[in-house]
């Protein structure tokens, strides 16, 4: 049995390499991570009264000595923290180049981190403790990338992002850009959106095979208004899946998203990096919402009667499918479908605010519909929706049965570390941690041709989400790819999510209703609710998922997991929920079938 101890700044691991000869590795901290090194002696009087004052894995309590200390770092170090909207100040600037570029620094990142905090858990005044707090957190870049602190031996003094996070209890953001999207129907082109095409309105397609030929297989037609395309995979394959004897044809009229996760390369060019101008400009919270809505509706209703349900055979097998954002559902009441929802964001998102109570009541006079068939496609989603509207959807997780490839590891010696939405000094940090002759190389998507088929052979995935409801998750383990993910619920802290405060209304009489939850699942403001909600949370929730408390933990922990055993669990897992969710997906192109009226 393999194991890895931490001792110092250092934790020394038995390994068995894929040659069979056993070895040992030393995986040290990086002196630029625990700041040991001999240029940060700055830090070592306050690490010395940590290791001397605190408590293994507890907070430290207040003591005079540490809070002097504390606050002598702060003073000394001031002209480290932010000052502006740039993205990387100066201390988080410094870290960056000791990761990517090895260069010594005499500061110390999470040493700043440690007695920032510690002033702002102890100090009197209670503002200036939420202005260190915010300050500590802006250290981290605005989305925390910055943040590998449960990583370091601070973290065994109780420091991490959440004792911040508990003062704070929300995000800071550079600036929120409104984006409207203007909804048109026929043969028109898009307005120029530059590069918010990904928000271009939706274009007219070529007309619906209209056939009466009895050769042909039955058709049956599917009309979406989505704009997420891996979430809209899952209800198409699994209406395909439940009617075997029919063409399942799928038109979504809304372009969906196809834009990638990883927002920028690193590192920038060391000269500038990483404030190079025109190359890391702070990254606004992008809040699409609609315009004109009833307008809209009232003109796709015209359109859908004028050219797709006047057709006899179409009006018999069809349905609407709305799945992201959860409000395109409201474009269908009237026309007389059912209507199938399969949702993954929260109810407010592309809300305008001002219609946020009117649409709450239209969703829950919409959802009890018998022709309305709507499921949430993770736990915590419905609970979400249950909180806004108190409409309990049932939870129907994504089998992602469109994915055929599975595990084949072939690429035994490489793991696949697919970016988060910016994936900062992450790399740089798994290189820094990797010790010199440990067996396996880190790899991400843009090393490879980001096929299915390529991801397959790798040998596992280490997958830090940048969302809750995280399609990439559901396809890796529906592959059967043994998925290693992070412990600490640090890591689950998403500033550029729609699962955050900003869509967090109720309606007053649901908010006073008795028997309510302690804690919001969307306002996971606070370290007590990210444990409240994490049983909901599938990369928690789903067997067979392989969690690390920290990179030294997750390199332990690589060598020793027993591949197939972890893919069969995950196979088993899968094939489990999609034999319980058939019976839905029947219900479904029932109901269709029976929606024979005419229109």
């Amino acid at each position: 049995m393999w194991a890895a101890r931490w001792a110092g700044n250092r934790a020394l691991v038995r390994l068995l390499p894929l040659l069979g000869l056993v070895q040992c590795w030393e995986i040290k901290i990086p002196d630029f991570v625990d700041c040991t090194g001999p240029t940060q002696s700055d830090w070592q009087p306050l690490r010395w009264l940590f290791s001397q004052l605190g408590r293994p894995d507890r907070f430290p309590t207040f003591q005079e000595d540490l809070l002097d200390e504390a606050h002598r770092l702060y003073q000394k170090w001031y002209v480290s923290l932010p000052v502006g909207t740039e993205d990387y100040p100066g201390g988080a600037a410094a870290f960056y180049h000791s990761c990517h570029f090895g260069e010594p620094t005499e500061y110390c990142l999470y040493g700043h981190l440690a007695a920032l905090t510690y002033l702002a858990k102890h100090l009197a005044d209670v503002q200036y403790r939420v202005t260190l707090a915010r300050q500590a957190m802006r250290l981290l870049h605005w989305n925390l990338c910055l943040d590998f602190l449960e990583s370091s031996t601070w973290a065994a003094w109780g420091f991490t992002i959440l004792s911040l996070w508990d003062i704070v209890e929300n995000f800071a953001y550079p600036q929120v850009s409104i984006l409207h999207q203007f909804l048109e129907w026929g043969q028109v082109q898009p307005p120029d959106l530059g590069h918010l095409g990904r928000l271009a309105p939706p274009l007219m397609v070529p007309p619906v095979r209209d056939s009466d030929s009895r050769d042909e297989r039955p058709g049956f037609w599917v009309f979406e208004l989505g704009s997420h395309r891996a979430l809209s995979n899952e209800p198409i394959a699994m209406l395909s899946e439940a009617l075997p004897g029919h063409d399942v044809a799928h038109q979504n009229f809304v372009k969906p998203y196809e834009g990638r996760a990883e927002a920028f390369i690193h590192p920038f060019p060391q000269s500038c990096s990483p404030n190079c101008p025109h190359q890391q400009e702070s990254v606004p919270y992008s809040f699409p919402i609609f315009m004109d809505m009833e307008q809209s509706k009232q003109d796709f209703h015209a359109w859908m009667l004028g050219n797709y349900l006047n057709k006899p055979e179409i009006s018999r097998s069809s349905i609407f499918l709305c799945t992201n954002p959860i409000y395109y559902c409201n474009f269908f009441v009237g026309l007389n479908k059912t209507i199938l929802g399969y949702f993954g964001l929260p109810l407010l998102y592309m809300v305008p605010h001002k219609d946020w109570s009117r649409w709450l009541d239209d969703f829950i006079e919409l959802a009890a519909l018998p022709s309305s068939l709507f499921v949430s496609n993770n736990p915590l989603h419905s609970a979400q929706v249950d909180w806004q509207s108190g409409v309990r959807l049932p939870v129907l997780r994504p089998v992602a049965l469109y994915i055929t490839e599975r595990f084949r590891p072939e690429r035994l010696q490489e793991v696949l570390v697919p970016e988060p939405r910016e994936a900062c000094v992450l790399y740089c940090m798994l290189r820094a941690f990797t010790p010199e002759g440990y067996p396996f190389h880190f790899l991400g998507k843009a090393d490879t041709d980001r096929s299915y088929q390529t991801f397959s052979t790798f040998r596992s995935v280490v997958l830090y989400p940048h969302d809750f409801a995280l399609m990439t998750f559901y396809e890796f383990y529906a592959m059967g790819m043994p998925l290693f993910m992070p412990s600490h619920m640090s890591k689950y802290l998403f500033p550029f999510s729609a699962s955050v405060a900003m869509l967090d209304w109720v309606p007053d009489d649901l908010r006073s209703a008795p028997e309510r939850p302690p804690f919001s699942p969307l306002s996971l403001t606070s370290s007590a609710a990210l444990h409240f909600w994490r049983p909901q949370i599938d990369f928690f929730a789903l067997p067979a998922v392989q969690l690390f408390g920290s990179l030294a933990e997750l390199l332990v922990l690589l060598p020793e997991a027993d591949l197939m055993a972890i893919s069969r669990k995950m196979q088993e897992n899968r094939k489990a929920r999609l034999e319980s969710g058939a019976a839905f997906w029947h219900s479904v192109a029932k109901a269709a079938a029976r929606d024979r009226q005419p229109m």
